[in-house]
């Protein structure tokens, strides 16, 4: 007799049984995300606050592998950056790197987000609150980038669901604005 189980249900029945044997259960994911521009900014209901809006607002789909796609809103932030130089103090997202030529393009540009995604349906459903670190790589022949690399954080939840206390780590690999980027990381629970 054949058993199959599908992949929908593998994961997170990995992270339920791991994490009660375990204490915490760590495993890496991948997957894609897109953004698509929100006009009506529903990431301003869902940030600390406090939290500064830069006005770049967009709505979220995660697919990760053997999870239910999740579905949100991100918006870029004016947030502090300290620098590692000791005395070098802080500035504010967006920061841009310069070249060490003259060229019209900065070397990267540095910008913070935040973001809100609902993972999960009906009584299993949570959200996950995240900060972003977006690193830019502009073109000077181009308006599109020539490379965008994301690394964002999971700092909280709402505490509900199946997910509700879920941590870890993501990166988006590219551009993912209007088109499809891949991503690797991190969850995991206590």
């Amino acid at each position: 007799m054949k058993v199959r189980v599908a992949p929908k249900f593998v994961l997170p029945l990995l992270l339920t049984v791991a994490s009660g044997v375990a204490g915490a259960a760590c495993v890496p994911v991948v997957g894609t995300v897109k953004l698509a521009v929100d006009a009506t900014c529903q990431i301003g209901a869902q940030v600390p606050a406090g939290t500064q809006l830069a006005g770049q607002c967009f709505s979220v789909q995660l697919s990760l592998a053997g999870l239910p796609v999740a579905t949100g809103y991100a918006g870029t932030t004016v947030e502090p950056l300290v620098s590692l130089v000791p005395g070098a103090g802080s500035t504010l997202s967006p920061a841009m790197i310069p070249t060490a030529t003259a060229t019209p393009a900065p070397r990267q540009i540095i910008q913070t987000a935040r973001s809100a995604v609902s993972l999960g349906h009906g009584a299993n459903r949570t959200t996950i609150y995240t900060t972003d670190v977006i690193v830019i790589q502009p073109s000077a022949t181009s308006p599109l980038p020539k490379a965008v690399f994301e690394q964002i954080v999971i700092d909280d939840t709402n505490h509900v669901g199946a997910y509700a206390n879920v941590r870890g780590h993501l990166n988006v690999l590219g551009n993912s604005i209007g088109q499809l980027a891949p991503v690797t990381g991190q969850l995991c629970l206590p």
